[in-house]
C-alpha cells in the first residue's frame, strides 16, 4: 500500500511539475504568437483604412523585430499584385520580381539585417494559412542560414474577404532546451519534448534533435497524443526508469507536443524502502516494548496521538493541506507515521500550489486573450464608426451637398482623414462656386459675342456678294483683253514672217544680180576666148594653105602631107565657123544677161522697199502688243486681287458663320455647365438654378 501510495504521489507530483513546464512553454509560445497575430491585424487595419503603403509595411515589421529581441526573423510575403494590384519594382521591401517580400533577421551579434528575398509559394508556412484562412504553427525545423532549431508562426493577411499574402515570425527553440535542462523532476536528468509527428524537439542528447522517436512505448506515445491524456510507461529502459508522457495542445493551434519525463526507479523505491525499514524497526521495537508500553500506549501516549493522526488523515482526505501534522517531533512509530504523513501533506500541498500556479497562469493567459479581443473589438468599433461617419459624408457629397462637414471628431489615428475630407469638400465647393461665377461671365460674353457675330455675318455676306459681281466683271474684261493680245500677237507673228520673207527675197535678188554680173563677165571672157579661137583657126587655115602649097611643090612625096594639110584646113574652117556661131550666141546671151541684170536690180530695189514697209508695220505691231500685254497683266493682277478679296471675304463670311454657331454652342454648353453646377448645394452661394432661369429669360 505504501509503495502504491508513494508511486501515486510521485507520479502526481511529476505530472504537476511537468504541467508547470508545459505552461511555461505554451505561455512563451503564445507571447510570440501574439506578435505574429498583431502584425497581421495591423497590416489588415492599415490596408482597410486606405493608408497602406509598402514602406509602412516594412516599417511595421522592422518595429516588431526591434521590440522582440528573442525573435529570429519577421517577414511578410504577398501574392503577385496582392498588396496594391501591381508589381512595383525598386519599391521598399520588393524583390527583383516586383513581389513585396520583406525579411528582417537578427544576426548573431544582435544587429538586424534586412533583405527582400525571393518568393516561396510552395512552402507549408505559406500554403496552409492561405488555404485555411487562420494562423498556423509550423513543425520544428533547422534553419539553413543559422543552423538553429526553430518554428514559425504564420498568419494570412485578408482584405475585403480576399487573402493578399502571409505574414509571420521565425522564433528559435533553444530556450526550451535550456528550460528543460535546468528543470528537476525527482532527480530526472532526461526531460525531453516531442512533436506531433514523434520527432524530438528537445533532448539531452543533441544528436537526437529532430530525429524520429525510436524508443520503446511507441504505441503508448501514439495513444497519449491522440487522447491528449497523461500516460506512464512502466518498467522503461529495463526497469530502471518510469517514463511519464504529458501531451498538450498549443492553444489556438492544432499542434500537439508531448513532454517526456524519465523518472529514475530509485526515486520511487527509496521512499518506500526507507519507510519499510523504518516500519520494520519500529515494529520490532514495538514488539519488544509492547508489553511494557501497553499501559502507556493504551493511555495518553497512544490514543491522543493517533486521534490527531486520524484527524490529520481526515483533513487530508477532505483536501485540507494547510494544517501541519502533529507528532512529527516524536521519535517513536507515531512520530515516524506523523513524519510520513507530514511529507505526504507537503507533497499534496505542493501539488495544490502547482495546480494553483497553473490555474493562475491560465487565468492570466485568458485575461491577456480577453484584453487582446477587447482591444481588437475597440479597434473594429472605431473603424466601423469611421466608415459610418465617412459614409454619411460621402452620401451627402453624392447627393450634391457640398455644404456638408464632418463635425464629430474621429479617433486620433483617423482624425486626419476627417480634416482632409472637410478640406476637400470646402475646396470643391469653392471651385464650383468659381465655376458658377465663370459660367455667368461666359454666358454674358457669349450672348454679346453671338449678337456681334450675327451682325458681322450679315455684313460679310453682303460684301461677299458685291465682290463676287465685281470679280465676274473684271474677269470678263481680262478675258477680252487676253483675246486681243492673242490676236495682235498672231498678227505680229505674220508680219515678222512677211518681213523675214521680204528680207530673204531681197537677199536672193542681190545674190541673183551678183550671179548675173558674174555671168556677164564670164560671157565677155567667153567672147574673148572665141575671138582667140577664131584667130587661131584663121592662122591654122593660112598654115594649112602654106602646107598644101609646099606639098604640091613636093610632088608625089608630099601627097600624104597635102591630104593632112587639106584636113587641117577643113578643120580650121569648121573651127572658125563654130567660133563665129559661139560668138554670136554669146553676144546674144550677154545682151539678155544685161537686160535680166537690170530687171533683177529693179526687183531688188522693189523688195527692199517692201521689206522696209513690213518692218515699219512689225514695229507698230510690237508697240501695240507691248501695250496690250501691259494692259492684260494689269487686268490679270486686278482680277487676282479681286478674286483673293472675294475668297477672303467668303472665308470671313464662313468664319463669321462659324463664330455665330460656336457662340450658340458655347451658350448651350455654358447653360449645361450651369445646370450641372446647380445640382450641388453650396454654402453661402446663390441658387444656380434661379440664375440660369434668369439668364435664359
Amino acid at each position: 500500500m505504501m509503495k502504491s501510495q508513494v508511486e501515486k504521489s510521485v507520479f502526481s507530483e511529476a505530472t504537476s511539475r511537468s504541467q508547470i513546464l508545459v505552461d511555461q512553454i505554451t505561455r512563451r509560445l503564445l507571447d510570440q504568437n501574439d506578435i505574429a497575430r498583431a502584425n497581421s491585424v495591423a497590416a489588415e487595419a492599415i490596408h482597410k483604412a486606405g493608408t497602406a503603403s509598402r514602406a509602412e509595411i516594412v516599417s511595421l515589421l522592422r518595429e516588431a523585430e526591434i521590440r522582440s529581441p528573442n525573435l529570429y526573423a519577421v517577414w511578410m510575403e504577398e501574392i503577385p499584385g496582392g498588396f496594391d494590384g501591381q508589381k512595383a519594382f525598386n519599391a521598399p521591401g520588393t524583390n527583383s520580381h516586383g513581389i513585396l517580400n520583406p525579411y528582417y533577421v537578427r544576426k548573431p551579434d544582435g544587429s538586424i539585417d534586412f533583405n527582400a528575398v525571393d518568393e516561396h509559394y510552395s512552402q507549408t508556412w505559406f500554403t496552409l494559412p492561405m488555404e485555411r484562412g487562420t494562423g498556423i504553427l509550423t513543425e520544428p525545423y533547422i534553419d539553413e542560414g543559422s543552423g538553429v532549431e526553430m518554428v514559425s508562426f504564420s498568419y494570412p493577411v485578408t482584405f475585403d474577404g480576399k487573402k493578399i499574402g502571409v505574414t509571420g515570425i521565425d522564433t528559435p527553440l533553444d530556450w526550451i532546451v535550456t528550460l528543460l535542462g535546468n528543470s528537476d523532476v525527482f532527480g530526472s536528468n532526461s526531460i525531453s519534448l516531442l512533436s506531433e509527428d514523434m520527432v524530438w524537439i528537445s533532448h539531452p542528447d543533441k544528436k537526437r534533435l529532430l530525429q524520429p522517436y525510436k524508443d520503446d512505448g511507441k504505441a503508448e506515445l501514439s495513444q497519449a497524443i491522440s487522447s491528449r491524456k497523461v500516460r506512464i510507461i512502466r518498467g522503461f529502459h529495463d526497469g530502471e526508469q518510469e517514463r511519464v508522457l504529458v501531451p498538450f495542445q498549443i492553444p489556438g493551434f492544432s499542434n500537439v507536443w508531448t513532454l517526456v519525463v524519465d523518472i529514475p526507479r530509485a526515486a520511487l523505491d527509496a521512499p518506500v524502502k526507507n519507510n519499510v525499514i523504518a516500519l520494520m524497526i519500529s515494529g520490532v521495537l514495538l514488539m519488544i516494548l509492547s508489553v511494557l508500553a501497553v499501559y502507556f500506549i493504551s493511555g495518553k501516549l497512544i490514543k491522543a496521538p493517533f486521534r490527531n493522526l486520524l484527524d490529520t488523515v481526515s483533513d487530508l482526505t477532505r483536501g485540507k493541506y494547510d494544517n501541519q501534522v502533529s507528532g512529527t517531533q516524536r521519535g517513536d512509530e507515531i512520530g515516524m507515521v506523523a513524519q510520513g504523513l507530514e511529507g505526504f501533506r507537503k507533497t499534496l500541498q505542493k501539488s495544490r500550489e502547482a495546480e494553483t500556479r497553473a490555474a493562475e497562469a491560465r487565468d492570466q493567459h485568458e485575461q491577456l486573450q480577453k484584453k487582446t479581443r477587447q482591444e481588437e473589438e475597440t479597434k473594429i468599433r472605431n473603424i466601423n464608426n469611421v466608415i459610418r461617419t465617412m459614409g454619411e459624408g460621402l452620401d451627402n457629397l453624392a447627393r450634391g451637398d457640398l455644404s456638408c462637414q464632418i463635425d464629430n471628431p474621429l479617433p486620433p489615428e483617423f482624425e486626419p482623414l476627417r480634416l482632409n475630407f472637410n478640406q476637400s469638400v470646402s475646396q470643391l465647393a469653392e471651385a464650383l462656386s468659381a465655376i458658377a461665377g465663370a459660367g455667368r461671365s461666359i454666358s454674358k460674353g457669349t450672348a454679346q459675342l453671338a449678337t456681334e457675330a450675327e451682325t458681322l455675318a450679315e455684313r460679310t455676306e453682303q460684301q461677299a456678294a458685291s465682290l463676287e459681281e465685281t470679280a465676274a466683271a473684271v474677269n470678263e474684261i481680262t478675258e477680252s483683253v487676253s483675246s486681243s493680245v492673242q490676236q495682235i500677237s498672231d498678227a505680229q507673228k505674220v508680219g515678222l514672217q512677211a518681213r523675214g520673207s521680204a528680207s530673204s527675197s531681197s537677199d536672193i535678188m542681190q545674190q541673183t544680180q551678183t550671179a548675173m554680173l558674174r555671168i556677164e563677165e564670164s560671157s565677155r571672157q567667153i567672147v574673148a576666148i572665141v575671138e582667140t579661137i577664131d584667130v587661131i583657126a584663121f592662122q591654122t587655115n593660112i598654115l594649112a594653105l602654106n602646107a598644101a602649097v609646099e606639098a604640091a611643090r613636093a610632088g608625089d612625096a608630099g601627097k600624104g602631107f597635102a591630104v593632112v594639110a587639106s584636113e587641117v584646113r577643113a578643120l580650121s574652117l569648121r573651127c572658125a565657123q563654130a567660133a563665129k556661131e559661139i560668138g554670136t550666141l554669146v553676144r546674144t546671151t550677154t545682151a539678155d544677161i544685161r537686160t535680166g541684170s537690170r530687171r533683177v536690180t529693179e526687183t531688188g530695189k522693189a523688195l527692199q522697199d517692201i521689206s522696209s514697209f513690213i518692218a515699219q508695220i512689225s514695229d507698230n505691231l510690237n508697240q501695240i502688243l507691248t501695250a496690250a500685254r501691259e494692259q492684260s497683266a494689269t487686268l490679270t493682277e486686278i482680277n487676282i486681287t479681286v478674286g483673293n478679296m472675294d475668297q477672303v471675304t467668303q472665308r470671313n463670311a464662313a468664319v463669321a458663320e462659324h463664330s455665330r454657331a460656336a457662340s450658340r454652342r458655347l451658350a448651350g454648353e455654358t447653360d449645361k455647365l450651369t445646370q450641372l453646377v446647380s445640382r450641388f448645394r453650396l454654402a453661402s452661394t446663390a441658387n444656380l438654378a434661379e440664375y440660369r432661369a434668369r439668364n435664359r429669360a
